[in-house]
């Protein structure tokens, strides 16, 4: 099994992007290691922002910076166009450093102290989303000292408290026993008009955006209250932010219900259905329902600029990783993979990405056997796919694993493992490294002995 677009196979049988050998790959540079296709960032960049650009005529694409933080990936995005989200000082750093200007990103995040709104706010962000009181009047405290009027936005959540009904759902029930923790983000619907009214008798601030995650709730939430702050409080916005949360196909995002359902399957005879095919809406078609929706609900209303803040969608296809297999070995009724790469490089929020894989020495073969394939941290937990078919593999095989472009080098650890190297490729098949691998004394870097 190979992947798709930019990838083939050599005389070898082995997997090549862009006409550059995987293989050969991790013999110059060693497992793990990520890669990255440039052509695909790029391509994804372009075509979430023409889906939506296409509909309406001002639209700002800001890449969230946190799902993938690589100068290089982030460089690439700024000079294709992007803005960026950011959610952090680091985030700023990064996006500074990758040549995005204060006037080309926006601020998200529950946490925003004073020292790191110093810095926003002294390289002119262009828009900083707060989400209490608390940061409203510190965001209206720092811009006074700095002599500034900062333009911001109120994320608005729309969590109500379901009530009895939390007993008739099993995901309610569980949300309920996490203590609901998705309400603490940004201001409840209630709480946002009382916020904005606050807002508006602060002399440091101007009001200029509402924003929700993700966008599936967004519209039927800010546009009604778009409305009303315009009538009733003659607040006219000049941003629209539906948040991110795009889904790019790709990785299939699996629970522990699939699991046992899977499980039950195959004990009564039934095939596997972990594996198949889930319909996923094209992002050309949601950008028009988006569109549509805030077209229909602007009734009288000018005509705000639309900020969208994907991800996922843009960096997971455009980056794998590929993997040595250590050992295989038989235990429980299972066969396992072991490899040179685990959760401390591919983390989870969750529930399991399940990702397509290809045995890149063995592009050519079929699958002929069922494997789960395992990371080499000291923990049950630490998987990669389980119940995966692939060619016959042996020790030694390099395994490509696809979507690995977001939420992994941002969120890997050094748990038990330094972290790996990072090349990009380009169309023309030139490698450049994006990220050195690192040595046990780069992870004792900043250590003191006593």
């Amino acid at each position: 099994m190979i992947h798709e677009n930019s990838f083939g196979i050599d005389k070898k049988g082995h997997l090549t992007l862009h006409g550059v050998n995987l293989v050969e790959l991790c013999e110059k540079y060693d497992t793990p290691l990520f890669v990255f296709d440039e052509v695909k960032l790029i391509e994804n960049f372009n075509r979430i922002s023409s889906a939506f650009s296409a509909l309406y005529p001002k639209v700002m694409v800001c890449y969230s910076i946190k799902t993938n933080n690589n100068l290089a990936i982030c460089q690439t995005l700024k000079e294709n166009g992007a803005y960026a989200e950011v959610a952090s000082e680091l985030d700023i750093h990064v996006a500074l450093r990758a040549g995005f200007g204060g006037e080309n990103i926006i601020f998200d995040g529950p946490m925003k102290s004073k020292e790191t709104l110093k810095t926003a706010i002294s390289k002119q962000i262009r828009l900083i989303n707060v989400e209490s009181l608390t940061e409203l009047n510190r965001v209206n405290a720092v811009a006074g000292e700095l002599g500034v009027k900062q333009a911001i936005g109120f994320r608005i959540n729309p969590f109500k408290e379901p009530g009895i009904f939390k007993y008739l759902s099993l995901n309610k029930l569980v949300t309920a026993a996490y203590c609901n923790l998705g309400s603490r983000f940004g201001f409840s619907i209630k709480e946002a008009y009382s916020a904005v009214q606050q807002a508006t008798k602060l002399k440091n601030l101007k009001i200029e955006a509402i924003m929700a995650h993700p966008y599936r709730v967004s519209t039927k939430v800010l546009l009604p209250m778009m409305r009303e702050l315009y009538r009733n409080f003659g607040v006219e916005l000049k941003y629209l932010n539906i948040g991110g949360g795009f889904n790019p196909g790709g990785a299939r995002f699996i629970g522990n219900n699939d699991l046992i359902k899977d499980f039950l399957r195959r004990k009564i005879g039934l095939k596997s259905k972990l594996a198949e095919n889930r319909n996923i809406t094209n992002i050309e078609s949601v950008a028009k329902s988006i569109v549509n929706e805030i077209k229909q609900g602007l009734e009288d209303l000018p005509e705000p600029t639309i900020i969208v803040e994907p991800g996922r969608f843009i960096t997971s296809a455009s980056g794998i990783l590929l993997t040595r297999i250590d050992h295989v070995k038989n235990a429980g009724g299972y066969k396992w993979v072991m490899v040179d790469a685990g959760t401390n490089l591919l983390p989870r929020f969750g529930a399991i990405e399940q990702r397509k894989i290809s045995v890149a020495n063995k592009a050519s073969k079929q699958p002929e056997e069922e494997i789960n394939v395992v990371g080499p941290l000291l923990y049950v937990e630490d998987f990669i796919n389980l119940k995966t078919f692939l060619p016959k593999v042996s020790e030694g095989d390099i395994l490509s694993i696809s979507d690995c472009g977001a939420y992994t080098i941002s969120r890997s650890t050094q748990f038990l493992h330094p972290r790996p190297g990072a090349v990009n490729l380009d169309s023309n098949g030139n490698v450049k490294l994006i990220r050195e691998r690192e040595t046990p004394e780069d992870v004792l870097y900043k250590d003191k002995t006593i």
